[in-house]
C-alpha cells in the first residue's frame, strides 16, 4: 500500500510541476476504470462508462456517450469479444487509442480447456473464448502493464509514473493472491467445485484449482434447454457440493430451481464482472468478496 500511495505522490507531484490538465480515459467495463485508476494515478481522469454495479455483458454505447468517449484520449475496453459493438466504435472514433486490455492475455477456450469439463453448456460455446480473463489475480498483473503501456504511448512524460505504478500495483496483488490461496486451503479437495449462474469463473478455478459447472453459458443472457436443465442437475448431483452460488446483478430463477431439484441450499452471490459495490467495488473488493464467500460456503468447518 506504501509504494501505491507513493506513486499517486509521483503522480500529483508531476502534474503540479508541469502544470498538465489529466489526461482524459473512458473505461468500457469497470475493472478496466480500476486499472486506469491503480496505473494512471493523478496524470489521468477515469471516467467509467458501465458505471459501478453496471453489467458490461448488457452495455452498449449510446449516442450521448459518444461525446465523451471522443474527447478521450484513451477508451480502455476488456477485450476477447467481450463488447461485440468495438469494431464499430473504432470506427467512429478517429484520433482515440482504444485498447483491447486482455487481447495479449492467454485465453481459455470453451470445449477445449479441461477446467469445463463438467459443464453441461459445452455445445453452446466449444471453441469460443471465455472472455473473463479478469477472474485471475495473474491476468489482472499483465493486465496492468498492458494499461501503463497504453497510457504512456498517449503520454509519453508520464511512462515512467505509469510503469512505477503497474509495478507497485503489481506487488499488491501478489499479496492478494497469497492471502485468497491462504483462504480457499480451507475447501477440500473435493468441494473445489464452483456452481454459478454463468460461466464466468474459469479463469478463477484454473488459477485456484477449482472445477467449474454453470446453470447458464458465457453469457448471462443465454437460454438453457430442459435438456441442459436436466444436465446440470445431474451434475451438480454428481459433485455432491454444499452449496450453489448465485450472481449479483443476475435473475435468480434459474439457480432457485436448480436449489430446489438438487436440495444444494445457495450461498452468497458472487461478483462475476467486476460490477461490485461499495467496499465490493473493484478488482481487490472483487476478489475479496468471492473468496470470502467460496470459502464459508465450501469450507471443511
Amino acid at each position: 500500500m506504501k509504494s501505491l500511495m507513493l506513486g499517486l505522490l509521483v503522480s500529483v507531484w508531476g502534474l503540479l510541476s508541469a502544470g498538465a490538465e489529466p489526461m482524459r480515459v473512458t473505461a468500457l467495463h469497470p475493472l478496466m476504470a480500476d486499472l486506469a485508476r491503480q496505473v494512471g494515478g493523478a496524470r489521468v481522469e477515469v471516467f467509467d462508462l458501465v458505471g459501478e454495479g453496471g453489467n458490461p455483458h448488457r452495455f452498449e454505447p449510446r449516442p450521448a456517450d459518444m461525446k465523451r468517449l471522443q474527447a478521450s484520449a484513451v477508451v480502455l475496453a476488456a477485450g476477447k469479444n467481450l463488447e461485440p459493438y468495438l469494431g464499430r466504435l473504432k470506427e467512429s472514433l478517429e484520433g482515440v487509442t482504444v485498447v483491447e486490455t486482455g487481447i495479449t492475455i492467454p485465453s481459455l477456450t470453451v470445449g477445449k480447456d479441461e477446467i469445463y469439463g463438467e459443464d453441461p453448456h459445452h455445445h453452446h460455446g466449444d471453441g469460443t473464448v471465455d472472455p473473463h480473463w479478469w477472474q485471475s489475480v495473474d491476468n489482472m498483473r499483465r493486465a496492468a502493464r498492458v494499461v501503463a503501456q497504453a497510457l504512456a504511448a498517449r503520454d509519453p512524460e508520464g511512462k515512467d509514473t505509469y510503469m512505477k505504478n503497474a509495478e507497485a500495483y503489481g506487488q499488491h496483488l501478489e499479496a492478494l493472491k497469497k492471502w485468497a490461496k491462504s483462504e480457499l486451503s480451507k475447501v477440500p479437495r473435493d468441494q473445489r467445485k464452483l456452481v454459478t449462474a454463468h460461466n464466468a469463473f474459469a479463469y478463477f478455478a484454473k488459477e485456484f484449482g477449482f472445477e467449474v459447472i454453470a446453470v447458464a453459458g458465457l453469457n448471462q443472457e443465454q437460454n438453457t434447454t430442459p435438456q441442459e436443465q436436466a444436465r446440470t442437475i445431474e451434475a451438480v448431483k454428481k459433485a455432491g457440493v454444499r452449496a450453489i452460488f448465485p450472481e449479483t446483478n443476475t435473475g435468480g430463477k434459474a439457480v432457485d430451481a436448480l436449489s430446489a431439484a438438487t436440495g444444494v441450499h445457495l450461498a452468497t452471490p458472487l461478483i462475476s464482472d467486476g460490477n461490485g459495490t461499495g467496499k465490493d467495488a473493484g478488482f481487490e473488493g472483487m476478489i475479496r468478496h468471492n473468496v470470502t464467500a467460496i470459502t464459508q460456503a465450501l469450507g471443511g468447518q
